[in-house]
């Protein structure tokens, strides 16, 4: 598979139409995704650990115009933008057709629940052997508990939102008790947006790169974010 690195990161140049078959024909397991933003990629430039996390996944998607834009500068452009939430939706529609069976992990309590609710509207034979909310503890017995949860569910896709980088770092440190699992996937706030609880941009703006605008102007407080996001997009 080809690849490129931008601020350390390493990114996967494929297009949205092969990365499900990319995830889930992955010899590897589990198969843990990534998908990088421009924000992700700017406290990766300034922090080692964190670059290193995500460079341990084996399929590291773009997320955001901002990669794109990065990458473009850089002298490696990317084919397309490859947004979390759209991959997780592409691997939840190919789970349904597979019968492969779905864990959902993160968001506030009840989230995984309104979530599934609404999933199941969407794809109705889609099997979601389990859910559970982010707020555990991610060492112990409580940890080890949710672990054994997953794998008595006998999940092949399992959906982590807990959020950069604690869901990079839980699927990290777990990996080898998720061993049964086809696919890992780190997809920040989907699980909020799949609940109804968080409205995604319209597809016009989505195709014109500026959902992240869309995302600042829902969220104020999202534009603390905006100079880290202006410094990694100038950056050449």
């Amino acid at each position: 598979m080809q690849e490129i690195y931008l601020c350390g990161v390493r990114i996967d140049v494929l297009c949205r139409a092969e990365a499900v078959g990319r995830a889930l024909g992955c010899e590897k397991r589990p198969c843990r995704v990534v998908t990088p933003n421009a924000l992700m990629l700017e406290s990766c430039r300034r922090d080692a650990h964190l670059r290193e996390l995500l460079c341990r996944a084996e399929l590291s998607l773009p997320d955001g115009a901002g990669v794109l834009l990065r990458a473009r500068r850089q002298g490696t452009p990317l084919p397309e933008r490859i947004a979390g939430i759209s991959f997780g939706e592409d691997l939840l529609a190919e789970a349904e057709k597979q019968g492969l069976r779905v864990f959902l992990l993160g968001g506030r309590e009840g989230v995984s629940l309104r979530a599934a609710e609404r999933l199941l509207q969407k794809h109705p034979r889609l099997q979601i052997c389990g859910m559970q909310h982010g707020y555990f503890e991610r060492t112990g017995k409580e940890n080890a508990a949710i672990l054994e949860r997953i794998r008595q569910a006998r999940t092949d896709v399992l959906i982590v939102c807990l959020g950069f980088p604690l869901q990079e770092e839980w699927i990290m440190e777990n990996a080898e008790a998720l061993s049964s699992v086809r696919v890992v996937a780190a997809l920040g706030g989907s699980l909020d947006v799949w609940a109804g609880r968080v409205k995604r941009a319209p597809l016009p703006l989505q195709r014109m790169g500026l959902e992240w605008a869309w995302r600042m102007a829902m969220e104020p407080r999202r534009l603390r974010d905006l100079p880290r996001l202006l410094r990694t997009l100038l950056r050449s």
